[in-house]
C-alpha cells in the first residue's frame, strides 16, 4: 500500500507541477505530453509494431568488411605495432548513451581542431584588428585604421559561417550501415576508410579547470590496423576528450544485431526535423525515414533498426 501511495503521489506532485508551470517548464511538460499521446497512436494504428526490412545494413563479417574498406582506400592493411598504454573497455556498464550528432546511420565526432583550430585563429586576428583600431583612435586621434572596426566586428560572423560550413572536415563518420569508420583529413593525410573493430579508445589524464571551472577528459582513438601508405599509425586526438562510457556507446551503435538506443532517439528527431545528415553534408539519410512520422518528426516505431 505505501508503494502504491507514493507512486499515486508521485503523480499527483507532477499533476500540481504542470498545472503551475510557466514559460519554458510549461513549453517542456506540453511538448512531453504531445510525446506521449503521439506513442499512444503508433500503437493503436499498429505502425509502433510493424517489422521494417533491414536491407539497408551491411550483413557482412569483419573480413569482408576489411576487404571492402582497402578497396575504398587503394591499399591494403597493416598491424600496427602494439600500444603502450591499455585500451578502454567496448562494454558499456553505464545509464549515458550520448554518443554526438546522430542520424541513424551516421555518427559524426569532432577530433581535435584541424578546420576549427584554423577558424580559432581567424577570429583572434578579428579581435587584435578591433583592439589595434580602437587605441589608435582614443589614444593617438588617428583614424586611418577606422575601416578595421567594421571589418573586425563582422569578421566573428563570417568566422562562424565559415566553420559551420565546414566543420565536416573534422568529423568522424561512424558508419553503422557500412560498419565501417571514415578518418577526418590532415595535412598529411587524405580520408581513409577503417572497420569499427580495428579502432581503440585509450583515455588520458581528466584536466581540472582553473578554481573549480569543471574538468575535461581527454582522449584518443588508436589504431591497430592501418592503411599501408602510411609510414605511421595514425591516432586521432578527439576534441574535448572522450570517456568510455561515450566510446562503448558508439560501439553499441555501430552493432546492427541489437536497435539503436532510445536515448538516441532524439538527435535523430532533430536531424529529421532539418532534413540535414550527422556530417552536415547533405539531407537526412532515405534509409531513415521510415523509422519517423512525416508529421509529426518523431520516431514512431519500436526497433529503430
Amino acid at each position: 500500500m505505501s508503494a502504491k501511495k507514493s507512486i499515486e503521489q508521485i503523480r499527483a506532485d507532477m499533476e500540481e507541477q504542470k498545472k503551475n508551470a510557466t514559460g519554458d517548464e510549461k513549453a517542456i511538460f506540453e511538448l512531453l505530453e504531445l510525446r506521449r499521446k503521439n506513442r499512444i497512436s503508433y500503437r493503436r494504428s499498429n505502425v509502433f509494431y510493424e517489422d521494417v526490412p533491414k536491407d539497408h545494413l551491411h550483413h557482412q563479417t569483419y573480413e569482408q568488411r576489411l576487404a571492402k574498406a582497402a578497396q575504398l582506400n587503394g591499399c591494403g592493411f597493416k598491424e600496427a605495432k602494439p600500444f603502450k598504454k591499455p585500451f578502454s573497455s567496448r562494454e558499456h556498464h553505464g545509464t549515458d548513451n550520448h554518443i554526438g550528432w546522430c542520424d541513424g546511420q551516421v555518427v559524426g565526432i569532432r577530433r581535435a581542431p584541424f578546420w576549427g583550430g584554423f577558424c580559432f585563429l581567424w577570429f583572434i586576428l578579428c579581435v587584435y584588428m578591433l583592439f589595434f583600431s580602437v587605441v589608435n583612435i582614443v589614444f593617438f586621434w588617428e583614424f586611418s585604421y577606422a575601416y578595421l572596426i567594421p571589418v573586425s566586428i563582422l569578421g566573428p560572423m563570417a568566422v562562424y559561417k565559415v566553420w559551420e560550413w565546414g566543420a565536416w572536415i573534422d568529423k568522424i563518420e561512424f558508419n553503422r550501415h557500412t560498419g565501417l569508420v571514415r578518418m577526418p583529413f590532415s595535412f598529411l593525410r587524405r580520408r581513409f576508410y577503417v572497420p569499427i573493430e580495428d579502432i581503440e579508445l585509450c583515455e588520458g589524464p581528466v584536466v581540472q579547470a582553473a578554481r573549480g571551472g569543471g574538468e575535461m577528459a581527454t582522449g584518443s582513438l588508436v589504431l591497430t590496423k592501418y592503411p599501408k601508405r602510411y609510414w605511421f599509425r595514425p591516432t586521432i586526438t578527439v576534441f574535448g576528450g572522450m570517456e568510455q562510457e561515450h566510446w562503448a556507446s558508439i560501439v553499441r551503435f555501430m552493432d546492427i544485431s541489437q536497435p539503436i538506443h532510445e536515448d538516441i532517439h532524439r538527435t535523430i528527431e532533430d536531424h529529421f526535423r532539418d532534413n540535414k545528415n550527422a556530417m552536415g553534408t547533405g539531407p537526412f539519410p532515405e534509409s531513415m525515414k521510415k523509422y519517423l512520422d512525416a508529421e509529426d518528426k518523431q520516431v514512431n516505431r519500436r526497433d529503430v533498426w
